[in-house]
């Protein structure tokens, strides 16, 4: 079973992923503030991130940076910016692909496997 770590300051948000992702299979495991994302990436040790770009407690490239200081693992912005110009920026910092919310739960689950399968 795969597991995603969600890391969204709106709990809505990770609990309708954890419901979606769960149909296909998936264990979620939830964080509402950075810093917990940060800690929950380290100790879960999850296959894939969802990381959403915009949280009050710290922004989402400076989340991705500190979990890349410690793990390799498959981090994909998950953000309702549509703006050609901060998808081009969160690629180029190196997040690994980025998903444009909202994103229903079966493409949001075909994504994340065709995006594993491709690893």
């Amino acid at each position: 079973m795969l597991k995603i770590l969600s890391i969204d300051d709106e709990p809505l948000i990770t609990k309708l992923i954890g419901y979606q992702l769960a149909i296909h299979n998936m264990q979620v495991v939830t964080a509402n503030a950075a810093h917990e994302g940060i800690a929950l990436a380290h100790s879960e040790a999850p296959d894939l991130i969802l990381l959403d770009m915009m949280m009050p407690d710290m922004g989402g490239l400076d989340v991705f940076r500190e979990i890349r200081s410690f793990s390799n693992v498959p981090i994909l912005a998950f953000s309702a910016l549509s703006d050609p110009i901060e998808i081009e920026r969160a690629l180029k910092a190196g997040f690994d692909d980025y998903i444009e919310k909202p994103c229903p739960g079966d493409a949001l689950a075909e994504k994340i496997l065709r995006f594993l399968a491709a690893k």
